[in-house]
């Protein structure tokens, strides 16, 4: 009660001018500190709506490779599968029978190659099948590349075709094909 009289008295004995400076003051005291809370609430907002933010990426992110490791977990599955299905599958007989198929054997310049891929993969190992095929019309090749998609084992890796130099209307070949095979249990490269 004493503080509060001392303020009164003081007031009180305020010629008007000074009362107006003294008022004015207290006024633009608490404008500040008003304007200070004011900052300090919209920069707090501001901050946890940015760590909301960066957590819903986060979440987001985590979300992506979960689902990622969920398809490559059902792939592998289905590699397993396919490995068990097949386990003596070799990628030049099937290749070399599917040209006499489809009677390519004359367009065929190289021998296939055969190489294997070094992949991140502990169990799986890629086997590449290189060849290349001269003087080839879209048709021979379409059913080529349609015949290789048709068999599960097997995927196109890559293909370059050029016009061909020697007789018009055709087309230089050079395909890749590769598949999948369980890397071996000794270090010795297994064909």
């Amino acid at each position: 009660m004493k503080f509060f009289n001392t303020i009164n008295q003081f007031i009180a004995g305020l010629d008007e001018k000074s009362f107006y400076k003294y008022l004015l003051a207290t006024l633009a005291a608490l404008l500040i500190i008003c304007a200070g809370f004011i900052y300090y609430y919209y920069s707090s907002i501001s901050y946890w709506k940015k760590q909301i933010n960066e957590i819903n990426f986060a979440r987001d992110d985590v979300k992506r490779i979960i689902d990622r490791d969920e398809e490559v977990l059902k792939q592998r599955e289905e590699v397993n599968k396919m490995l068990q299905e097949m386990p003596d599958f070799k990628i030049e007989g099937y290749f070399n029978d599917l040209i006499a198929k489809l009677g390519l054997t004359q367009n065929k310049v190289t021998s296939p190659n055969i190489a294997y891929g070094e992949g991140g993969d502990k169990e799986y190992r890629e086997v590449l099948l290189t060849t290349q095929f001269d003087n080839l019309n879209m048709k021979q090749l379409t059913e080529l590349l349609n015949e290789i998609e048709q068999n599960s084992r097997i995927y196109t890796k890559e293909l370059e075709i050029t016009k061909s130099k020697k007789t018009p209307n055709t087309i230089d070949v050079s395909l890749t094909i590769a598949t999948l095979q369980r890397k071996p249990e000794t270090t010795e490269l297994v064909e």
